[in-house]
């Protein structure tokens, strides 16, 4: 829940997991991401967008789709921001 996320917590997330979760947002709920729509928008590199999507999962900020496609370098197909995903970054971005 938002509520028990604070600033801090906001403030000491990487800057490319910031990136995109910010991207993210950006497409409307309900609506599946995938890998090169999301390399496209924010610019990382395999390496960077599978750790920040992968930290983000985590966090229950963002759902990745379970498939067992995936796109080429990267670690998973496609994604969706979460709500919990939307309020902290309503909240705290």
């Amino acid at each position: 829940m938002v509520e028990d996320f604070e600033q801090d917590d906001f403030d000491m997330l990487d800057q490319s997991v910031k990136q995109v979760l910010i991207a993210l947002s950006q497409f409307e709920k309900g609506l599946l991401v995938k890998v090169d729509l999301l390399h496209r928008k924010t610019g990382l590199m395999p390496e960077g967008l599978n750790d920040a999507v992968r930290h983000l999962s985590k966090s229950k900020f963002i759902d990745i789709l379970e498939t067992p496609k995936k796109m080429g370098p990267y670690e998973f197909y496609a994604v969706e921001i979460t709500d919990l995903g939307r309020e902290v970054l309503a909240k705290f971005g």
